[in-house]
């Protein structure tokens, strides 16, 4: 409470939102005036001073939330997970602090229920998001979109829980920029950026480096937080071929290292012979120094990205156009566990679309489209494969479509938007089995927007998801597994939302239901690691509901607070089939004032306490081994709850900016307020050392300095 008070003294200054939400709360940039109120869909224009037609904008059926390059820069996020975290109904979380692995949470759904898209493209899946999230160069990101609710994007269903769009940036002028950063706990970024516009050609290149040190807050020679390297480059670029026809092309190319468990960088380049045991800590305590040898604790990670897209745009008239996707990702990751296996596996995805819009009349607009994704698995494993004679997870996955969208402006200031998308999915696990279903999904979003200031809308969306599941899918399943999936999962959404907008004030509360069948989850055997884990159909159907209000509030022109609050509801039974500890509540705060080229920003997060024990596994966490006597000292089932706060003071000169900021203000950590993520893993009659018992912050504060250069 202490905290809460300091941070309010230091909101005397302040804050504007970058939170956005389509045509509901006005962009900061829009503060200063009311938009125009229209009623009129926009019609089909290519011509030399657009960026490409944004057409992925459009293919949506459900309310959109969008962070701002602004805002991401702001805040200093090194990736899209640190950049949507307190983004509403969004959750980035931890699953494993060992070697880094990372989900998004949508809505309260699993991590893998969420779907990114790269403009408008879905090219990250259930297994190249593990650790792929941390592989997304964040200098060629324009913007991200949050589509929240089932099937929420027209080309790309599987979006259970919701989806996020990742904007890349198209460049409005020539120039270049350079920046750099650097932390009081060792972070380093390094970035440049080139940009190139002329009439018909536009262009983008770029490159970055990103280094974050390992934590050890409790120094006890066994970190909390690994050590991540990244770099990448990339280049984006358009082409008016015509002034009717635009050409756009995008590549990427990122190599990321992760290392977890110890402080000294040591890499592991093959398996481990033996896992650590009690008599590797002190008096057998995780809390205690680790005594042990280096690479039982250390767990190594190594990935490549390579991505590709193309898209052309040609304007057949006035009111038709067509639109060609045609995009390819391929992920390589190398990883090397302190569980004493190794996995190497390579996943592509190929995918295209091709989709006719029709200008009905100013009212009305029509869209019909057909899409195609292939997406294939190659794994190899010394211990799994060929030591323990388990089944390889490779598969095979096709997803064959149609789809169609209509948009309606009707009488009494109405706007109705209809989906329908027709797919045939067919999975084969080469060596577990195969799924073979089709699918019709549905969806709805009607608008009323009686004046300027107020609207209203009601989202309906049908989704489904093939479990497309594997050794990192299913995090820590390193004895294996096999299928015995039978249905693809499936979810109905609806989503309500009122919103009041002006100048000065905005107010936007919602309310987001979900109704999950068939969820995929592992079952251990009788005897826990006697063999393989079973991934079936969950007989039981879940319903969750999150209620959230975001609200901003102007007080002087150079001034706007914004807060959020959140709360989730969840089954019990849900929970306990979740790998890690979500959120049930939280209050978001963020102050920006902007004055002379100063900006100051503050922000704050507090998480309400949760009753840990209810989730998958949690009751089975202890801080003691010892041995043949077994566990003591159970981690803590009730998580407290918490603050975390950020700040930064950016001014800008001529051409350089200059930002001063720290992040986690207190330093709030877990193993400081108590519990570490640490721990020894009861399963039956044995127990591994694991470092997943997650619930908080397990970054310590951190001030940095970041100077930006503008030729």
């Amino acid at each position: 409470m202490t905290q809460f008070f300091v941070v309010l003294f230091l909101i005397a200054t302040p804050l504007r939102t970058l939170y956005a939400q389509e045509e509901e709360v006005l962009a900061p940039e829009s503060l200063t005036e009311a938009p125009e109120p229209t009623k009129k869909l926009r019609r089909i224009v290519i011509n030399a001073e657009d960026e490409y037609f944004d057409s992925h904008r459009h293919d949506t059926t459900e309310k959109v939330e969008i962070l701002s390059k602004d805002r991401i820069d702001k805040a200093n996020a090194t990736s899209l997970n640190e950049a949507i975290d307190r983004m509403p109904g969004v959750d980035s979380q931890d699953y494993c602090v060992n070697c880094g692995a990372k989900r998004i949470s949508i809505n309260g759904l699993r991590g893998d229920h969420t779907s990114v898209l790269v403009d408008g493209i879905p090219l990250y899946s259930a297994v190249s998001s593990v650790y792929g999230f941390d592989a997304i160069p964040m200098q060629s990101v324009e913007e991200l979109e949050v589509k929240r609710g089932t099937g929420s994007s027209l080309v790309n269903p599987e979006a259970i829980g919701g989806s996020i769009n990742i904007i890349t940036l198209m460049p409005k002028e020539s120039g270049t920029r350079a920046s750099l950063s650097y932390g009081t706990y060792k972070s380093q970024i390094a970035e440049v950026l080139h940009n190139y516009v002329s009439d018909n050609y536009k262009l983008s290149v770029g490159g970055e480096f990103n280094r974050q040190e390992a934590w050890d807050v409790d120094k006890n020679n066994f970190a909390e937080s690994p050590w991540k390297s990244r770099y990448s480059v990339f280049l984006k670029q358009t082409l008016n071929l015509s002034s009717k026809t635009q050409w756009s092309t995008r590549f990427s190319f990122t190599e990321m290292e992760i290392v977890g468990g110890n402080m000294s960088h040591f890499r592991l380049e093959r398996p481990i012979a033996l896992q650590a045991s009690d008599t590797d800590f002190v008096n057998g305590d995780v809390r205690l120094p680790y005594t042990g040898s280096i690479d039982r604790i250390t767990e190594y990670i190594k990935v490549n990205r390579v991505e590709g897209t193309s898209k052309m745009i040609s304007l057949l008239d006035s009111n038709n156009s067509v639109e060609w996707n045609l995009a390819g990702a391929i992920y390589d990751q190398d990883s090397y566990y302190m569980h004493a296996f190794d996995y190497l596996t390579k996943d592509t995805t190929i995918y295209s679309d091709i989709k006719w819009r029709h200008q009905i009349s100013d009212s009305q607009a029509f869209l019909m489209g057909l899409s195609y994704r292939n997406e294939f698995l190659r794994s190899e494993s010394q211990v799994m494969y060929v030591q323990n004679n388990v089944p390889k997870d490779n598969f095979d996955y096709d997803a064959y479509s149609i789809f169609a969208q209509h948009e309606w402006f009707l009488p009494f200031d109405v706007e109705l938007s209809t989906a329908l998308r027709l797919e045939k999915l067919k999975s084969r696990w080469n060596y577990l089995g195969t799924l073979d279903r089709e699918v019709v999904s549905p969806r709805l979003l009607a608008k009323w927007e009686p004046t300027e200031h107020f609207s209203q809308q009601l989202a309906y969306g049908y989704g489904y998801r093939m479990p497309l599941t594997s050794i990192e899918s299913a995090h820590g399943a390193y004895d294996g597994f096999v299928v015995g999936i039978t249905e693809l999962e499936k979810s109905h959404s609806l989503v309500y939302s009122v919103s009041y907008n002006t100048p000065e004030f905005y107010v936007t509360p919602s309310v987001h239901y979900t109704h999950l069948k068939n969820m995929s989850y592992p079952l251990d055997p009788l005897i826990p690691h006697s063999g393989p884990l079973t991934f079936v159909s969950d007989p039981e159907s879940h319903d969750l509901v999150v209620y959230d209000l975001l609200t901003g509030f102007k007080p002087v022109p150079h001034w706007l607070l914004e807060a959020g609050f959140e709360v989730y509801r969840y089954p019990d039974a849900y929970k306990a089939k979740l790998p890690t500890a979500a959120i049930e509540q939280r209050l978001n705060l963020r102050s920006e004032f902007e004055k002379n080229n100063y900006t100051f920003v503050i922000s704050g997060s507090w998480v309400g306490s949760r009753n840990i024990g209810k989730y998958y596994q949690y009751e089975d966490h202890y801080n003691v081994s010892n041995g043949l006597l077994g566990v003591s000292d159970q981690k803590w089932q009730r998580a407290p709850n918490y603050w975390q706060w950020d700040a930064s003071l950016i001014k800008k000169l001529k051409k350089v900016d200059i930002t001063l900021g720290v992040q986690n203000i207190f330093n709030y950590t877990q193993t400081k307020a108590g519990d570490s993520p640490a721990m020894w893993h009861l399963h039956g009659n044995h127990t591994h050392l694991d470092n997943r018992h997650v619930w908080g912050p397990n970054r310590g504060r951190e001030v940095y300095l970041r100077l930006t250069y503008n030729f």
